[in-house]
C-alpha cells in the first residue's frame, strides 16, 4: 500500500497532534499500573477499525478528501450498506474508487444488503439485484464481505447459506456475513453449512458499545454490549466468527462527556408516549431510552476520568474497551474530518489494562463489586470453553449452550 510522504514525520502516517497525543500516553505508561491504558505488545491491525461511510453525503469538506486522508492514514477497511442514503454512500465511495488512482486489491470492501422483517421477503433474487446495484455502484466486481443487513425469521436460515455461497461461487463476494442476527439463528446458519461442506458465515455485525443499552436500539437489532453476552462472545471465537460491532460511541453520549447531561434529558423520553416512527423525535427517543442510563453515566464519567489521566479522548478510550473484548473484535468507526480519522488512528499501540476494562464492566471502582463481577465473567468464558470441548459444535449439535452459560453468569449488580 502506497501512502504520503507525511507518513515519515510520525508514528502511523498520523498529525503532529496525533504524535504529541502518543508520546503523552507513552510517558503514562511506565507510571500507570492499575485503571490505565498500557501498550500493546504487538500494534492493532488497521483491519480492526472499519471506517463507516453513512454520513459520506453530508461530509463537510466532501467525500473525496475524506475517503483519501483516511487511506492515507492506514485506513483500508470499510463498511457500507445498499440502504446507506438510498444508494447515495455507494456511488460516493465508487467514486472515488475509480478516481483516486487506489489499488481496488489494497482494499477490504463490506457491503450489506436484505434488510428482512417489516419489508417485502428476502428472495435469492432480490438479493442478488442488490448485489448487483452494490457492486454497479462501487465500480467493483466483488466485495469482500457481504453481510445480511437484517434476519428474515420467515426464511430458514439454511436458504441463506445457500445463496449466500451461490454467490460466492459465481465470484461476486469473497466471504459472507449477517448483521443484527441472534446466535441461535447464526448457529442454525453455521452448522447448516459445516454439515454440507459449505462455507459458513464469518462475521457478524451486532451493536457493541461500553455503553450498554436497555432494549434494542433500533428495532429488529441485536446487542453484545452486555457483560452477560461474554459467553456469546466467546462462541463466535470458537467458530470462527468475526465481531463487527457497530455504534461503538452510542451515538456520542460516549464520545462527548457532556452529551446528554443526567439532568437535560427530559423524563418525557423515558415515560412519555412513543413519537411517529421514523421522526427526529422518535429517533432521539430511540438512543435516549437505550444509553441514557444510570450504570452508562457512572461508566462514562469513569471513562473520561481514564482518558485525562492518559491524554486521550473519552471516544479513544471506548473503542479501546470494545476492542477488548476479544481478538475477534472490530469495531465501525465514523469520521467527517480528518481530526477524527487521526484520533482513531491513534489507538493501535494501545489496549486497557485488566483494572480499567473490568471497572468499566462493572460501573464501579468498588473493589468488591469489580472482583465479583470480573470472577463471574471468567467463570462464564470457562464454562463456555467447557461446552465446546465436549460438545464440539457438530453438525448434529443443535441445542443452543449459550442460553446455560448466561443462566450461570448472574450479574444482579448489572441487571
Amino acid at each position: 500500500m502506497t501512502h504520503s510522504s507525511r507518513d515519515h514525520a510520525a508514528p502511523w502516517g498520523l498529525s503532529c497532534a496525533s504524535f504529541r497525543l502518543f508520546t503523552a500516553v507513552s510517558a503514562l505508561v511506565g507510571t500507570t499500573s492499575a485503571f490505565g491504558v498500557v501498550k500493546r505488545d504487538i500494534p492493532l491491525l488497521m483491519e480492526k477499525l472499519v471506517l463507516g461511510t453513512v454520513a459520506l453525503p453530508n461530509v463537510p469538506g466532501g467525500s473525496f478528501q475524506l475517503l483519501s486522508d483516511a487511506y492515507e492514514r492506514g485506513f483500508c477497511r470499510f463498511d457500507l450498506a445498499r440502504s446507506y442514503g438510498g444508494g447515495k454512500c455507494e456511488e460516493l465511495f465508487g467514486q472515488w474508487l475509480d478516481k483516486s488512482g487506489v489499488n481496488r486489491d489494497d482494499l477490504l470492501l463490506i457491503t450489506k444488503g436484505g434488510m428482512g422483517v417489516n419489508r417485502p421477503m428476502c428472495s435469492k433474487e432480490s438479493i442478488q439485484s442488490e448485489l448487483s446495484a452494490s457492486l454497479e455502484a462501487l465500480k467493483t466486481d466483488y466485495v469482500d464481505m457481504y453481510m445480511l443487513h437484517r434476519d428474515d425469521p420467515r426464511i430458514p436460515a439454511g436458504q441463506f447459506v445457500e445463496w449466500m455461497n451461490e454467490l460466492r461461487e459465481d465470484g461476486l463476494i469473497r466471504a459472507w456475513g449477517v448483521s443484527n442476527w441472534n446466535l441461535k439463528r447464526l448457529e442454525q446458519a453455521h452448522d447448516y453449512a459445516i454439515s454440507r461442506g459449505l462455507t459458513p458465515p464469518s462475521a457478524t455485525s451486532p451493536q457493541l458499545s461500553l455503553a450498554v443499552p436497555s432494549d434494542e436500539v433500533w428495532p429488529t437489532t441485536h446487542s453484545l454490549s452486555c457483560p452477560s453476552k461474554v459467553g456469546e462472545i466467546e462462541w463466535y471465537k470458537a467458530n470462527g466468527v468475526e465481531i463487527m460491532g457497530w455504534e461503538a460511541l452510542a451515538k456520542g453520549f460516549m464520545a462527548v462527556p457532556t452529551l446528554w447531561r443526567e439532568h437535560e434529558v427530559n423524563l418525557s423520553t423515558f415515560h412519555g408516549p412513543d413519537a411517529e416512527i421514523g421522526s427526529e423525535t422518535w429517533r432521539m427517543q430511540r438512543i435516549q431510552r437505550a444509553y441514557c442510563t444510570q450504570l452508562n453515566y457512572a461508566r462514562r464519567r469513569m471513562a473520561t476520568q481514564l482518558a485525562k489521566e492518559s491524554g486521550m479522548s473519552l471516544a479513544q478510550v471506548a473503542l479501546l474497551y470494545s476492542l477488548a473484548k476479544g481478538e475477534h473484535v472490530s469495531v465501525l468507526v465514523g469520521a467527517d474530518r480528518c481530526s477524527h480519522l487521526d484520533e482513531m488512528a491513534a489507538i493501535r499501540d494501545w489496549t486497557l489494562d485488566d483494572e480499567a476494562f473490568n471497572c468499566l464492566t462493572a460501573a464501579t471502582k468498588k473493589s468488591s463489586v469489580v472482583s465479583r463481577v470480573a470472577a463471574e465473567i471468567q467463570k462464564a468464558k470457562e464454562t463456555t470453553v467447557s461446552l465446546q470441548e465436549k460438545v464440539l459444535v457438530t453438525p448434529s449439535t443443535t441445542q443452543s449452550f449459550n442460553e446455560t452459560m448466561i443462566s450461570n453468569a448472574a450479574e444482579p449488580v448489572l441487571a
